[in-house]
């Protein structure tokens, strides 16, 4: 869990939105954050990887639950982004 002094380190944005048009719906869009004394405690662990594929699994499942909904979203985008 973040807190207000924590920095964020990395994370994935997970985007979803309708064509056409193909504007992002807000609501929808959710973003995954690794902060940086997440990376620190990884890195001193040895077990980066660990938290990358934590972080990126938690984005997939939430982009599939996404895209079984086609009645209101048609396309899903991750973003990975580094702070």
């Amino acid at each position: 869990m973040q807190t207000p002094m924590e920095q964020a380190r990395c994370g994935i944005d997970v985007v979803a939105g309708l064509l056409p048009g193909g504007q992002p719906d807000p609501t929808r869009t959710r973003r995954f954050v690794i902060t940086s004394r997440e990376w620190r405690e990884a890195t001193a662990w040895g077990s980066e990887f660990q938290l990358l594929a934590k972080v990126n699994g938690e984005a997939l499942t939430y982009a599939g639950k996404l895209m079984m909904q086609p009645n209101a979203l048609n396309w899903v985008r991750l973003d990975w982004v580094w702070f």
